[in-house]
C-alpha cells in the first residue's frame, strides 16, 4: 500500500508549511503601514519644540490650509521653528496632476504664511516618516534633541529625492 502513505505526505507538507508561515508573521505594524497608503491617518499637527498638541497653533492652521486643496486627502505636519514639514497623500484620481498639486501647495503656503520655510512632499516614504515622528512626539517619549535630529533627517531625505 505505498499509494496511501504517499498521499498522507502530500497533505502533511502543505499543512506544515501553512502552520509555520502563519506562526511566524507579526502583522501589527506592517499591516498598519500598508493600509496607511489607502486609508486616512489624519495625525494631529505637531511642533518639535513644544512637544504638545495645540489645536489653534500654526501647524494646525497649515494643515487646514493644505487639506483644503483639491486632490489631497491626508496631511501630516511637523514644525521645527521656522521650518515646517508638510507631507500629504493625493487621491488616486489626481495622480496625474501631482506636479500641479505640489506647486499649488507651495504657492499657497508661501503666500499665506510668510517667513516660514516649507518642505513639501507627496512621497509616501516621507509621509510615513513624518507620521512616525508625529507619533513619537505625541507619545512624549523622545527628547527634543532627538526629535529635531529626526526632523532634519526627513528634510534631508526629501531634498535628496528632488
Amino acid at each position: 500500500m505505498p499509494g496511501k502513505s504517499s498521499r498522507r505526505y502530500y497533505l502533511l507538507i502543505p499543512a506544515a508549511i501553512l502552520f509555520i508561515t502563519t506562526g511566524c508573521t507579526d502583522n501589527s505594524d506592517a499591516e498598519k503601514e500598508n493600509m496607511a497608503l489607502i486609508q486616512t491617518t489624519n495625525p494631529p499637527a505637531m511642533d518639535v519644540r513644544s512637544l504638545t498638541y495645540q489645536n489653534d497653533g500654526l501647524p494646525e492652521k497649515v494643515k487646514k490650509e493644505v487639506i483644503g486643496i483639491d486632490g489631497i486627502y491626508d496631511v501630516a505636519i511637523v514644525q521645527n521653528g521656522k521650518e515646517i514639514l508638510v507631507a500629504y497623500k493625493v487621491n488616486h484620481m489626481h495622480r496625474f496632476q501631482m506636479k500641479k498639486i505640489e506647486k499649488n501647495v507651495n504657492d499657497q503656503l508661501n503666500r499665506t504664511f510668510k517667513g516660514y520655510n516649507f518642505t513639501v512632499s507627496s512621497d509616501y516614504k516621507i509621509f510615513l516618516e513624518t507620521v512616525r515622528l508625529n507619533e513619537m512626539l505625541r507619545k512624549k517619549d523622545v527628547p527634543e534633541k532627538k526629535a529635531k535630529k529626526r526632523f532634519e533627517k526627513i528634510v534631508k531625505l526629501q531634498k535628496e529625492l528632488t
